[in-house]
């Protein structure tokens, strides 16, 4: 019996499309704001859920080079108003980002860490 992982490699076959969303709550697990990767489209929507927070993404990926590429992208501060960013990612390369928003909070505003801890991952 050949293994999976063997097989996808001898086809050469590499996960691409693989969408997720980000979100963060206040300290009553209110959504703040949430931030998705939709894979097929390579387009990250932000959209705040708060009127006056601010919503705002951080994502990083990995060239094929080797290199890094880190950005952030910022929303508008009306509640419910998504916008988009597209992107032009390598097919099958990770993109990791978490959603945070501005404004004063008794709490760690982001649902990941700026150690890269509990960032969300897809797949473009």
């Amino acid at each position: 019996m050949v293994p999976l992982a063997a097989m996808v490699a001898a086809m050469g076959f590499s996960p691409s499309g693989v969408s997720a969303t980000a979100q963060v709550y206040d300290q009553d697990s209110k959504v703040l704001a949430e931030a998705r990767f939709d894979g097929s489209a390579d387009t990250f929507t932000l959209v705040g859920r708060v009127a006056g927070d601010q919503p705002y993404l951080e994502y990083h990926y990995v060239r094929v080079d080797g290199s890094l590429q880190t950005g952030t992208h910022r929303g508008v501060p009306e509640a419910g108003t998504p916008v988009r960013f597209a992107h032009h990612f390598g097919a099958g390369r990770t993109v990791t980002f978490r959603v945070c928003v501005s404004g004063e909070h008794g709490f760690n505003p982001c649902s990941g860490t700026d150690a890269g801890e509990n960032w969300t991952v897809a797949i473009a």
